[in-house]
């Protein structure tokens, strides 16, 4: 009795070559299905290789113009950065300058004030001074005019008499 095949008992050769046949047939088919496998996984394989490529390089292409545009970017706000300085400084001479014009105005203001109190000061002391010197004039006037009117209130007194003594009338 020979050896059990896949557990049958084959007693007879032609069986035992029928069943080889019919095992070299399936196993055939079995290599020619994956074999077609292998080979359908072969160009999906090579399908998703071509667009991993292509999307690799999509990739990259888009990577370039991120940085391209990253680039431009950055030029454009260093640009912008810089005539922001450039009128910040500007402003800030203008400013300064403002200042500086104001500060000079407010000196000469002030000596302009002080020139023209000092004029003040120098009419009003002058004014004073022929106040004074008006009330001096006064004074004496009216010292003269007092002394005027006694000399002709005497001259008047001794005219009397003389006009008594003399009898003019």
């Amino acid at each position: 009795k020979d050896a059990d095949l896949d557990g049958m008992d084959i007693t007879l050769p032609e069986d035992r070559i029928k069943y080889l046949e019919s095992h070299t047939q399936a196993l055939e088919l079995q290599l020619v299905y994956r074999t077609e496998q292998t080979s359908n996984a072969v160009a999906e394989c090579d399908a998703l290789r071509e667009k991993l490529t292509e999307a690799t390089q999509k990739c990259e292409d888009e990577k370039k113009l991120s940085m391209e545009v990253m680039r431009a970017m950055t030029r454009q706000y260093k640009g912008m950065q810089e005539d922001l300085l450039n009128k910040i400084n500007e402003r800030e001479r203008v400013i300064q300058t403002l200042r500086d014009t104001l500060e000079t105005q407010r000196i000469s203001h002030i000596e302009h004030i002080a020139a023209k109190d000092e004029i003040i000061e120098r009419k009003n002391a002058a004014a004073a001074k022929m106040r004074d010197e008006e009330e001096a004039m006064c004074q004496q006037f009216v010292k003269m005019i007092v002394d005027a009117r006694i000399k002709l209130c005497n001259q008047t007194k001794m005219g009397d008499t003389f006009t008594l003594l003399t009898g003019d009338d």
